[in-house]
């Protein structure tokens, strides 16, 4: 019993540090600087701001993002399943997926509708 809770102790400790260690370095970066807002072209010193237009990447669809997605989390589901071995796994591994699926074809949706049209 002594060397499971010594591991836990011993990995909280690592975990703390590495959190700590992490935030430090965090911390000391400098700030970005800050960009001048571009003003709207139809009035002049209205102080509205002018959306900047982003055009979807060439060859970029949903059934691209989909599948990566669903990749991505499939990897991540299976591997989080293994500690039950390959009873785990492959639940989660479809659930990954699944889910992955789902923020793949949410963010292609929410960049295609924030594209402007004509791109």
């Amino acid at each position: 019993m002594s060397k499971i809770s010594t591991r836990t102790v011993l990995g909280s400790a690592i975990a703390g540090l590495l959190i700590v260690g992490s935030g430090g370095a965090a911390a000391a970066e400098p700030a970005p600087a800050p960009v001048a807002p571009v003003q709207a072209p139809d009035v002049p010193g209205s102080g509205a701001v002018a959306p900047i237009a982003a055009c979807m990447a060439p060859g970029d669809s949903i059934e691209l993002r989909t599948g990566l997605g669903a990749a991505l989390g499939t990897a991540v589901g299976a591997i989080t399943g293994l500690p039950i071995f390959i009873v785990g796994a492959v639940p989660f591994g479809i659930i990954g997926g699944v889910v992955g699926a789902m923020i793949g074809s949410t963010t292609y949706a929410q960049d295609a509708w924030r594209a402007p049209q004509g791109c």
